[in-house]
């Protein structure tokens, strides 16, 4: 993990170089359980990378355009600031708190930089995200929400609400089940497998019985799709394993796991989907006025108004907590306007804070993460690819139906992807380190 490195500049450096793996490692691990040793870990890991930034001897890494991009959002930022404070002076302390959040998603670059293309450091830092998820459930648990859970509550086991935790899990799912087929693929024992096996089967259930229909169309679709591309990409070798012995064996298996799952959790499924049934019928009726104020319902009225607002400032947009006064000044009930304090849709809540200039900032940091996960294929590490372009395919789809991304959660989960992407992007992927 630790051969790519190029550290110049001494012992002090080197110094530096190993206290800010320390402190990736632990802001990393610590970010669900402990807010403070997160915090305390994400200020040494910045100024470690400051330190070590100084002294990278790529100058092409070291003045990378990608920097250039980060600074403009900052730039944006600061001028759009100026109208908030101007426009909402009640909130002029909350825009700066929130501007600082939104611009921690470029924290992924200096995550990058730590990473520098090795694929075992990826999986490292992969790893850790599950872990403290974990260790998160079993610092809080309690067995008594669990079987709450599986009795057809919907629990969220102490986290910020039930959709946070449900991405979590699904997060989870996709990552346990690319260690697992990591293990058929490299021929674990079945003892081996019992590890992976049990976190995906965890995940599931926390899937489930958090009950967040956006992550249930999220995990489906995400899953579907990175079936058929697999089998576009690598037919022969899916069909090979399908008609092994092992792949008749786990496919045997999956199908007493889906039979069982859906005995379980399928009247829950049904009664959450026919909760909205009303609220569909009006939607594709195309009266938005019959539209109650349901959940999707809210949505669907937030997210008109949103638009509106953003045609009224399309380019920079109104602010990073502007938009808590925007629904306040909007036609909704008296209990939407005390309730919420966002948008419900990533895209929207970044585009209204930041306009369409902000929005195609961090779509190139996106893009650029993404292009550092296509090269994986090419580098031959199919299943990190496929675990990578699944968790992106997953956060995009959830951050419709929830703004994830303006919440630690989105932040979290962006740094560790971001993070990984960007770092194949810049230094490329290095197999063996």
């Amino acid at each position: 993990m630790y051969n790519s490195m190029q550290i110049a500049g001494g012992r002090g450096v080197r110094f530096f170089h190993t206290c800010g793996w320390v402190a990736l490692s632990v802001y990393i691990f610590s970010w669900l359980f402990s807010l403070d040793v997160s915090r305390a870990a994400e200020v040494v890991f910045v100024l470690c990378f400051i330190v070590c930034w100084f002294y990278e001897p790529a100058k092409k890494i070291k003045f990378h355009w990608i920097f250039l991009v980060f600074l403009a959002f900052v730039g944006l930022q600061a001028f759009v600031y100026l109208f908030a404070a101007d426009r909402f002076p009640q909130f002029a302390d909350g825009q700066v708190k929130a501007a600082r959040h939104v611009a921690k998603l470029f924290l992924c670059i200096a995550v990058a930089w730590w990473v520098r293309g090795s694929v075992r450091a990826s999986v490292y830092l992969a790893s850790l995200f599950v872990a403290g998820f974990f260790f998160a459930l079993l610092v809080g648990f309690d067995a008594s929400e669990w079987l709450r859970g599986l009795q057809g509550s919907r629990v969220d086991f102490g986290f910020t609400n039930a959709q946070h935790t449900s991405v979590y899990f699904a997060m989870a799912l996709v990552l346990s089940a690319c260690w697992f087929w990591h293990g058929l693929h490299k021929r674990y024992s079945l003892l081996a497998l019992l590890l992976p096996a049990a976190l995906v089967i965890l995940s599931v259930i926390g899937v489930f019985i958090t009950q967040t229909r956006a992550v249930w169309l999220a995990c489906f679709l995400t899953l579907l799709s990175a079936g058929i591309l697999a089998v576009l990409l690598s037919r022969r070798k899916v069909f090979t394993f399908v008609f092994s012995p092992k792949g008749r064996v786990a496919s045997v298996i999956f199908a007493i796991v889906v039979m069982l799952f859906s005995w379980q959790f399928l009247p829950l499924i049904e009664k959450r989907m026919e909760a909205e049934d009303a609220v569909i019928e009006s939607i594709v009726s195309g009266s938005l006025e019959d539209v109650p104020y349901s959940s999707i319902g809210i949505r669907i009225h937030t997210w008109h108004y949103a638009i509106e607002k953003i045609r009224e400032r399309p380019l920079t947009g109104w602010g990073a907590e502007s938009r808590k006064p925007l629904i306040d000044e909007g036609p909704f009930p008296d209990h939407v306007r005390e309730r919420f304090g966002h948008f419900h849709n990533g895209y929207i809540d970044i585009t209204l804070a930041y306009g369409l200039i902000g929005f195609g900032l961090l779509s190139i940091l996106t893009v650029i993460a993404l292009k550092g996960v296509s090269r994986l294929w090419g580098a031959g590490q199919p299943i990190l690819f496929f675990g990578l372009l699944a968790s992106w395919a997953l956060f995009f789809i959830v951050n419709i139906f929830e703004s994830y991304v303006i919440f630690r959660t989105g932040m979290y989960i962006y740094l560790v992807l971001g993070g990984i992407g960007v770092s194949f992007y810049l230094f490329g992927v290095k197999r063996h380190e």
